[in-house]
């Protein structure tokens, strides 16, 4: 029997490295949390942010149980990774699982180094 190798799909363009690296980074940063907890997990990341201005996003689904818990770290903010450890530690009790972190940089559109 003859094989042959797999195909691929045709590799997306890609950006060109020194706009990645120019561009302000904003991290996102994404986890579960128990719905019995979600009050007491809401009051300690208002308290762990400070007032600054980290963004906490809920996905849109229809969990019973857990809610998926996205907090944006934008660009505007003078020290996320320092924001990020404080709310990290503050929430570590309450994520169920672990804390996904992803960070992007503007390619296009307001923030985009061109």
């Amino acid at each position: 029997m003859n094989t042959s190798p797999p195909t691929r799909a045709a590799a997306p363009p890609t950006v060109h490295p020194a706009a990645r690296s120019t561009a302000p980074v904003e991290l996102y940063v994404y986890y579960r949390v128990h719905t019995d907890q979600l009050k007491a997990a809401l009051a300690a990341f208002e308290e762990a942010r400070q007032a600054q201005p980290v963004r906490l996003l809920q996905r849109h689904d229809n969990d019973p149980v857990f809610q998926t818990w996205m907090e944006i770290y934008g660009p505007e903010l003078p020290d996320a990774a320092d924001a990020e450890r404080r709310i990290a530690a503050a929430l570590g009790a309450f994520a169920q699982g672990p804390r996904h972190r992803e960070a992007f940089a503007a390619v296009a559109g307001p923030g985009a180094v061109h």
